[in-house]
């Protein structure tokens, strides 16, 4: 291991960090990483082999990097990927957000949204009011006595309109459901007022003492609105425990207790002009620091345990199953050289070349096009929409405008070469199979609906497939894996078995210990906290090894642990609460992992370790500080950019879509559990109650199973039938996004492979692979170029550059 190859990935990990935000929010150029093929990565690491190697060379002949430097510079640059563009990304609009929506969206408020969620309201919902006819009984018995007491307290501080929903509550012999929610707002009418408190009224009622310690406040100076809220609903919790919940447990869940406040939440909205920017200091720290222990700690542990996890799967995945690792196998193909040449040996071949200014020049022709109109662009997307009419149905069906208005991905057909046929198949061909079973079954009167949280028939039968392929994996190393979880409790260790992997057996323990309670901190009950971290781990090892054994870098699951479990259980078994902060939890860490660290670290130990610069345990406390330290730098330079510059810069869906989108359903869930009259019961039940609640979603349930039959079948059949053509890569990733991107150009690249081996055997593969070589190449450094160029303008001008993408962001 070169202190040089360390030192530079460190450097290499610290621009990421710093730099990834400013590129894709700020200036608005390709992501700075963006899926697992990070330009800033494999971009750099190209600029190294073809530019700055030769100008080294020129200088002293021991200068030049050595390939197997170039492999851990791009190693260790992988660990810092995961953080600025991922988690980052979206953690302050999903944290801080909700408080500015809460004010303008109609349906959170009749429904009183945020007085589910720990630390945020104190004010009642609906479901915290354990039998409405008693209560409103026991208020008009307080309005009719002349004795001071809880009930007659809530009576006198509410309003007009309140009191005669009271008075004909009570008239009615059958409660109407809809008059609830009028009900419940004058209970919190009376909550937020100054007058509710009368010593005389909870003469007899044992006040718990953190009310005591907001009474004793109140009598120095005045409590601010969330303060006097808390304290009535204890005293009425306290008068009433039999009718009234008390608040939710639980902290830090949003930032500010989920309300809204001109610094913490409006500047991040609408960010500070140019001359009054916020000092690093200024930042309000202190309001943030309880919602990122919660998240942040959770997001870390996670990553912690990711590492673990590549690390114990790495001996099974490169040595036993010899999968291929194709993004890996790039740097590796590119970056072999002989010991005194300047240049790879791939770039002394011409179609290396070739590939590589065709490609290069086609995205410089494109990106002067964005900056300067008149100049003519080459068009990289088709329409085939017309095609669609030839298929009943077909215009129905989600997604299928990836397939009929497709771009084509040069790199992506490039990356074919590197894939085995099989695998370029079934990724080509999943969006058309499942075009054909959508239409088939709208024919009949069923869709297939897909959804962002809930567990919609499409979200349950991916995740089907998911788990179905995490027991495959876990099925063919069963031997390996059982001994290092033996070893890992001390019992003996088989030779090859790797220390490394029983010390990361034991850090992975370690770090699910640590995520679970601060789960639980912010508000989860023990048993979801756990089966929330094991579903999200069951997700990161299936996209680890996902691109480890095809090289499809840009994935999406489309399945969340939040919609899954609900539809597994029902929402009533769950409770809103456990169901928000599911909700919640799913959008902060795995809802869209496109830069999930674990397959960074899987190629990037892949990187190290093949090159033979670092083995794993020598490359582990190198990653683990880039992981840890790219963490830190990347929230600094995050909350600072977006406290000056707004996140009004964040696509829609960062701003728009994805805070809203726990609360929407929540919404949702409680109207419906309302109409039903199951609402109180669902709030107030304990956990044995629960039990009894279960109601799986029959239809969903069902597709789960399919698409856990569906994985399992298609491994079954390539382990038994050497001609079996389908991977189960194609049911993992069907139906999501980056494959109606990427797919035809899977197709596209299959087909070119098959016709070169068909027509001209191995001999012409090997002639082409440096074409492909160049492609990726080009378009890496194509990429960077752009980003350069954006950053100097920017710079230099002070105002925001064309932008030009090369991948999707």
């Amino acid at each position: 291991m070169t202190r040089r190859g360390i030192a530079l990935g460190l450097l290499l990990g610290l621009l990421i960090s710093v730099a990834t935000y400013f590129n894709d929010l700020v200036i608005n150029q390709t992501p700075f990483v963006g899926n697992h093929l990070p330009v800033s990565v494999f971009g750099t690491a190209v600029f190294l082999l073809l530019v700055v190697n030769p100008l080294l060379g020129a200088m002293g002949k021991g200068l030049p990097l050595r390939s197997s430097e170039v492999g851990v510079i791009a190693a260790v640059g992988l660990c810092a990927c995961s953080w600025p563009g991922g988690f980052y990304r979206a953690f302050a609009t999903n944290a801080a957000l909700p408080a500015h929506w809460a004010k303008v969206e109609p349906g959170w408020k009749a429904n009183n949204v945020m007085s589910y969620m720990p630390g945020a309201s104190a004010e009642i919902g609906q479901g915290h009011v354990r039998d409405w006819h008693a209560l409103v009984n026991a208020v008009l018995r307080g309005q009719k006595s002349e004795q001071p007491s809880p009930a007659r307290q809530l009576w006198l501080n509410m309003t007009s309109g309140p009191q005669i929903a009271f008075t004909e509550a009570a008239r009615s012999e059958q409660h109407d459901i809809s008059r609830y929610s009028e009900l419940a707002r004058g209970v919190n009418e009376a909550l937020r007022s100054s007058q509710f408190y009368e010593p005389r009224a909870f003469s007899k009622v044992t006040i718990p003492a953190p009310a005591q310690k907001l009474l004793e406040a109140s009598r120095t100076r005045h409590l601010a609105e969330p303060e006097l809220v808390r304290l009535n609903r204890m005293l009425l919790v306290a008068a009433m425990p039999d009718l009234i919940l008390p608040q939710p447990p639980g902290q830090g869940a949003l930032v500010n207790g989920g309300r809204s406040d001109p610094l913490v939440v409006d500047t991040l909205l609408q960010g500070r002009s140019p001359n009054q920017r916020l000092r690093l200091k200024e930042i309000p720290w202190s309001a943030w620091w309880p919602t990122f222990r919660v998240w942040g700690g959770v997001a870390m542990a996670l990553g912690l345990a990711s590492f673990c996890l590549a690390m114990i799967f790495h001996p099974q995945w490169s040595r036993r199953e010899l999968l291929p690792y194709p993004i890996a196998r790039f740097i590796e193909e590119a970056a072999e050289r002989s010991k005194d040449a300047l240049l790879p040996a791939v770039a002394k071949n011409r179609m290396f070349w070739m590939g590589f200014w065709v490609v290069f020049g086609f995205h410089l022709l494109n990106g002067l096009h964005e900056w300067f109109n008149d100049i003519p662009a080459i068009p990289r997307n088709f329409n085939f929409w017309g095609l669609v009419a030839l298929i009943p149905n077909l215009d129905r069906v989600y997604g299928v405008w990836g397939y009929f208005y497709p771009t084509f991905f040069l790199s992506v057909i490039a990356f074919s070469f590197f894939m085995s046929s099989p695998v370029a198949f079934s990724l080509g061909i999943a969006e058309p199979f499942l075009y054909t079973l959508s239409a088939i079954l709208l024919a009949r009167g069923y869709k297939l609906d897909i959804d962002d949280l809930g567990g919609y028939p499409a979200n349950m039968l991916r995740c089907g497939a998911y788990l179905s392929f995490v027991g495959v994996i876990f099925y063919i190393g069963r031997s390996y894996y059982k001994n290092v979880v033996a070893s890992a409790v001390g019992l003996p260790r088989a030779p090859e078995t790797p220390a490394y992997s029983t010390w990361a057996a034991r850090g992975l323990a370690v770090a699910l210990l640590a995520s679970v309670p601060l789960l639980h901190s912010a508000g989860l009950g023990w048993f979801f906290s756990w089966v929330f971290v094991v579903l999200c781990l069951l997700m990161f090892i299936a996209l680890a090894r996902i691109v480890a054994e095809t090289g499809f870098f840009f994935l999406q699951p489309w399945w969340v642990p939040a919609g899954v479990i609900s539809a597994v259980i029902g929402f009533e078994a769950l409770g809103p609460t456990t169901f928000v902060l599911l909700a919640l939890a799913s959008v902060m860490l795995a809802y869209d992992p496109r830069e999930l660290l674990m397959p960074f670290v899987t190629n990037a130990l892949r990187l190290s370790d093949r090159t033979g610069e670092v083995s794993p345990a020598r490359f582990a406390p190198w990653a683990i500080l880039v992981i840890i330290g790219g963490f830190m730098v990347a929230g600094v330079v995050a909350l600072y950019l977006q406290y000056n510059y707004g996140v009004t810069r964040v696509p829609s869906w960062g701003t728009q879509k994805m805070p809203v989108i726990p609360f929407d359903y929540l919404t949702g869930e409680i109207t419906t559990a309302a109409a039903r009259g199951t609402l109180a019961k669902a709030t107030g039940a304990g956990f044995w109650e629960r039990l009894g609640m279960i109601h799986p979603m029959g239809d969903r349930v069902l597709w789960l199973f399919i698409g856990i039959g569906l994985v399992a079948g298609t491994a079954i059949a390539r382990l038994r039938l050497s001609w079996w053509p389908l991977h189960p890569v194609a049911f993992l990733v069907w139906g999501g996004v980056p494959i109606q991107y990427f797919g035809p150009s899977f197709l596209v690249g299959w087909a070119v492979k098959t016709g070169v081996i068909t027509y001209g055997g191995a001999r012409a593969y090997h002639q082409v692979k440096p074409l492909m070589i160049g492609v990726i190449a080009g378009e890496l450094l194509a990429a960077l170029f752009w980003m350069g160029v954006g950053a100097a303008y920017y710079f230099l001008q002070g105002k925001t550059p064309a932008s030009y993408a090369v991948f999707p962001s």
